[in-house]
């Protein structure tokens, strides 16, 4: 039996399996970057605009090893390829995990990509966003806790362009500081959390917050490290405050 003839079906049915990505390289022939995957009886291979619906990746490193989920796009019988798309299997699947999310079905995601002020998590191979504010009750960086292959369990917060998720269980930063330890003058380390036209929240510990006004220079965003210098602090006995600016930019 030929390879056309035994995935006939599942190709008209879009039927939907899963491999390992056993290894990425550059195919000259295709002019493209691929994932190839386990399997013994041909070549099993995802051209990078088959890879993602969602994500445009930088590196396919993080593939090698993992499980995907994929359809079968056509048969190449001479060279024994198979070329397949987990692009396509990710809306398929989007359409049955979307429904129970909506419904509040708590589901758990593995973290694919950490950035500075969220992490991509998937959920059957479903990419969504899981931001530092929704996944700690302090903003603490999701990469300072969790590393690419962890597991957390999500809901859904809101359905945009692309699924955003919270943490069922925030996650609460155990390093609690005075506030009578912050003094004027100090410069300390911290990590903006909100930037706003008319200023830019620090968290500098994990209950203590302080405001100040943009810098001048350098590019601000959420998750951005800093060195800040305290100006002034506020107790007055019923709310604490401090206030600020931002010395420079870490990362």
């Amino acid at each position: 039996m030929t390879l056309t003839k035994k995935y006939e079906n599942a190709i008209n049915n879009k039927e939907v399996f899963k491999g390992i990505v056993h290894m990425i390289y550059f195919d000259e022939d295709l002019q493209s970057d691929v994932l190839l995957l386990d399997h013994s009886e041909a070549r099993f291979i995802i051209k990078r605009e088959q890879i993602d619906s969602e994500m445009e990746w930088k590196s396919l490193i993080n593939f090698v090893g993992r499980e995907v989920q994929y359809i079968i796009l056509s048969v190449d019988e001479e060279t024994k390829t198979v070329f397949a798309s987990r692009k396509e299997a990710q809306l398929i699947t989007r359409e049955t995990i979307i429904p129970r999310l909506q419904e509040g079905e708590v589901m758990p995601a593995k973290v694919v990509n950490i950035l500075r002020y969220a992490a991509f998590v998937e959920i059957q191979g479903v990419t969504g966003l899981l931001k530092n504010k929704d996944f700690a009750e302090d903003h603490t960086a999701i990469g300072d806790v969790l590393t690419i292959g962890d597991t957390v369990n999500v809901k859904l917060k809101k359905l945009s362009s692309r699924l955003i998720f919270e943490s069922v269980e925030k996650y609460k930063n155990p390093t609690i500081f005075d506030f009578d330890l912050y003094k004027r003058n100090q410069v300390v380390f911290g990590t903006v959390v909100t930037v706003q036209p008319w200023g830019v929240f620090v968290r500098l510990a994990g209950n203590i917050d302080a405001l100040c006004s943009l810098p001048g220079t350098g590019e601000l965003e959420e998750g951005s490290r800093v060195r800040f210098r305290i100006t002034k602090v506020f107790n007055d006995g019923e709310q604490n405050r401090i206030r600020g600016k931002i010395v420079d930019i870490i990362g």
